[in-house]
């Protein structure tokens, strides 16, 4: 008889929150991306949703979530800078698995002020974040698909 005997495989599904702001389309493809990857794990339901249209009791209820913006003069966008705000006291993001990912034209600070505002928020980081400058070439996509697979192993 071996260990695994009776134990069951758990079926529950994972949902993983991508949370972004885009103006141009860069930072959705990085967010898509990230998707993307995260849903390449079994057991995996991943959300895009723009930063605009966070419905937080369903955040809250995600497993785990990716949270990404384009740099602004060095800082995220108002519409993530909101999410967080909105979240800072809220207990049911305590220790919740995250990732960060942005895109930026020169300011490269965004995911600083990321990671910054989620460890204010208590969530937990997974991986180091990704940052590409303007679009997501081949290696930037890659990194975004790998961190996105982090994020849904982690939510597990």
């Amino acid at each position: 008889m071996t260990g695994n005997a009776g134990k069951r495989k758990d079926t529950r599904m994972a949902t993983i929150h991508v949370i972004y702001h885009s103006d141009t389309g860069n930072t959705q493809k990085l967010a898509e991306l990230v998707a993307e990857g995260a849903r390449s794990v079994e057991g995996t339901d991943v959300k895009l949703v723009k930063a605009s249209e966070i419905d937080y009791d369903a955040a809250a209820k995600a497993a785990a979530l990716a949270i990404g913006s384009p740099d602004y003069f060095s800082y995220v966008a108002g519409q993530v800078k909101t999410f967080f705000d909105k979240t800072l006291r809220d207990e049911r993001f305590k220790d919740k698995p995250y990732v960060s990912f942005g895109t930026h034209g020169g300011g490269a600070k965004v995911l600083d002020c990321i990671d910054k505002l989620a460890k204010a928020v208590k969530l937990r980081m997974v991986a180091p974040g990704v940052l590409t400058k303007g679009a997501p070439d081949a290696a930037g996509a890659e990194k975004a698909r790998q961190l996105g697979r982090s994020l849904a192993e982690a939510a597990r």
